[in-house]
């Protein structure tokens, strides 16, 4: 009776603890997204035989600002021997959306994979905030173009088809463009500042699966690099670093 009566005691501290994250989640659903870039957690596939074709679902949380999570999904394919294409899409609270594709080809060696990528992406950015005055309120409202280049090297289907690792770097140029609107009491708008400076952008992710060889979890983690940035403001502000969990599917 007591073993039972200790699985019982461990079973409901379990069911608070999830009772607890859930909730933590939706609130971060509901956090307004003040910042126009983070990085984009698109899987990693490590594709290695023609036919092979991945897809990946997951959510990430972004840092240091720990805004709203986001929702990724990743396609890859290889429809011909070495060549492999890959598209990618995340939704920031349902306001900010990044769509990316790519092509290159793939090297194994054994179970060791290199991939290389040349690739486009395009995305938008919006939030509103009040100023401190009260007075006043403004709007960020943009978009970014990305054209990049990225080479991943990892092992997949280690342990039976039970474990994939992996490493990407992903380097580009990004060209945006976000103005800073406000609105004054009386409802007019104006474009008090802009943001249009290119920028390379560097971008290295770290990716873990485990499961079965059809069916994994995923961890994903990744952090940005933006060369000029400008930090005389917290108008235009990204995230520099991104944690993602998700389910990977290999048919």
């Amino acid at each position: 009776m007591r073993i039972f009566a200790i699985a019982n005691q461990n079973c409901q501290t379990m069911k608070k603890h999830c009772i607890r994250l859930a909730i933590i989640i939706i609130a971060a659903f509901g956090i307004s997204s003040c910042i126009v870039y983070h990085p984009h957690n698109a899987e990693l596939p490590l594709l290695h035989k023609q036919g092979q074709m991945q897809a990946e679902g997951s959510l990430s949380m972004s840092a240091p600002l720990l805004v709203s999570p986001a929702i990724n999904a990743s396609f890859a394919y290889s429809p011909i021997n070495k060549l492999a294409t890959q598209a990618a899409v995340s939704i920031t609270d349902f306001k900010n959306l990044y769509v990316q594709g790519a092509a290159g080809t793939y090297f194994p060696f054994g179970k060791a994979v290199l991939e290389c990528y040349a690739g486009y992406g395009y995305g938008i950015s919006y939030f509103a905030h009040r100023s401190e005055s009260q007075t006043k309120k403004y709007y960020i409202d943009g978009h970014y173009n990305l054209v990049y280049g990225q080479v991943n090297f990892g092992w997949a289907e280690l342990s039976d088809g039970d474990f994939d690792i992996g490493f990407g770097l992903k380097g580009g140029i990004m060209s945006p463009r976000w103005d800073k609107i406000t609105i004054d009491d009386q409802g007019l708008r104006s474009i008090e500042e802009t943001h249009n400076d290119a920028h390379f952008l560097l971008e290295p992710q770290l990716m873990l699966r485990f499961g079965w060889e059809q069916f994994k979890f995923s961890i994903n983690a990744s952090y940005a690099f933006l060369d000029g940035w400008p930090t005389d403001n917290n108008y235009f502000n990204y995230e520099r670093f991104s944690v993602g969990l998700g389910i990977h599917f290999n048919f």
